[in-house]
């Protein structure tokens, strides 16, 4: 028996189950979880802005220590400390040939779909209810059963909280800049929305030379923060003009890049219109399934302006999470100031709460 949060409808409070874990398939690795972040996409299921199947084990950012594998599984053994990670792949499908696991053909069906790659459940609750798992991870949990293709091996010396992080928050927000954007020396950029995600952004682009770094949220502990992480403008939604502001840091002209880290499509037209000619919008955030985004079609034959979204940072997860740890190692990527606040597992509702008012950057589920 292990304890997890499962969302059992849609708009309703998480609810703490005791469950039952299945025998371990061949590719199963079993993972006492040390830590988990909860990220907005977690509340977007419970919400219904996304629609994931319930009732679902909530969570997808996660590290923790292998408890047991399955008899096929390879390259991680009991003991190891290990990162999960939200998208798997085939590795041979033409995405994945191309480069691009993120978009792999066969793992983004799965991944979507709750289940495990077999198509089965691994966890039960008293009821005798079968649970899904959110992204095939479910990490607001005590212990998970999860896919030998999402746990990657770390060093024991990367902290859990850490390592949780970089399974979703960081991989999204640095390699949207890195992967997505390829943001090159002395360009400007703008960040919309300095959550977990938007704190990744500024630092990352920061990393790779950006001169100008612009954060935008309405929540002035989220703009402190983005100032030590490397932003060196701010700018309050609610009482400045957003465009304005922009044009008067530029020169007139507007940034190379506009990232849009909050997933509301009035935002992303905000930044189209917030970038330079041959300027580059990406769009991170996840919109609820009915958002709708409105561009002027006319700008695109006389503008040049690129339009791109990004998912999961463009992730190569096995290359980019130990690097991105690595850069944290070396002093070069603030992970540490990204968790704002430690929750009990029977807290996770109160975590809920405070990632909706936009109290927390990163609320972590530590065990």
């Amino acid at each position: 028996m292990t304890e997890v949060a499962v969302a059992y409808a849609r708009h309703q409070p998480l609810e703490i189950a005791e469950v039952t874990l299945a025998e371990l398939a061949p590719h199963d690795v079993l993972v006492r979880i040390e830590a988990s972040g909860l990220c907005h996409s977690d509340v977007s299921v419970q919400s219904g802005a996304l629609p994931f199947p319930t009732p679902i084990i909530l969570g997808h950012e996660g590290a923790g220590v292998v408890e047991e594998v399955g008899s096929a599984v390879v390259g991680v053994a009991p003991g190891d400390h290990v990162v999960l990670s939200a998208i798997i792949s085939c590795g041979r499908c033409p995405s994945c040939q191309r480069g691009t696991p993120n978009l792999c053909e066969w793992g983004l069906p799965t991944i979507f779909s709750c289940l495990q790659p077999d198509g089965g459940f691994r966890a039960r609750d008293a009821d005798g209810r079968d649970l899904y798992q959110f992204a095939c991870l479910g990490t607001l949990a005590r212990r998970a059963i999860v896919p030998e293709l999402a746990v990657i091996p770390i060093s024991r010396d990367v902290p859990f909280e850490v390592a949780a992080l970089v399974g979703c928050g960081v991989l999204t927000g640095v390699g949207a800049v890195f992967n997505r954007a390829r943001v090159r020396p002395g360009e400007s950029v703008a960040v919309i929305g300095c959550g977990g995600v938007g704190l990744n952004v500024v630092q990352a682009a920061r990393l790779a030379g950006a001169t100008t770094v612009i954060a935008i949220d309405p929540q002035p502990p989220k703009r402190d923060l983005a100032a030590q992480f490397g932003a060196g403008d701010l700018i309050d939604p609610g009482t400045e003009d957003v465009l304005e502001r922009i044009q008067e840091l530029t020169g007139g002209r507007g940034v190379d890049y506009a990232f849009e880290c909050v997933g509301i499509g009035a935002l992303v037209r905000q930044a189209w219109d917030a970038i330079a000619i041959d300027g580059t919008v990406v769009a991170i955030g996840v919109a609820a399934t009915e958002d709708v985004c409105e561009l002027p079609a006319q700008a695109f034959s006389t503008s040049e302006k690129t339009l791109m979204s990004c998912l999961y940072g463009t992730a190569r997860p096995r290359l980019d999470m130990p690097l991105y740890l690595d850069l944290y190692r070396q002093g070069r990527l603030k992970l540490d100031e990204l968790v704002t606040r430690r929750y009990a597992l029977w807290d996770i509702n109160e975590a809920v709460a405070a990632l909706e008012s936009g109290a927390n950057a990163r609320g972590v589920v530590v065990f």
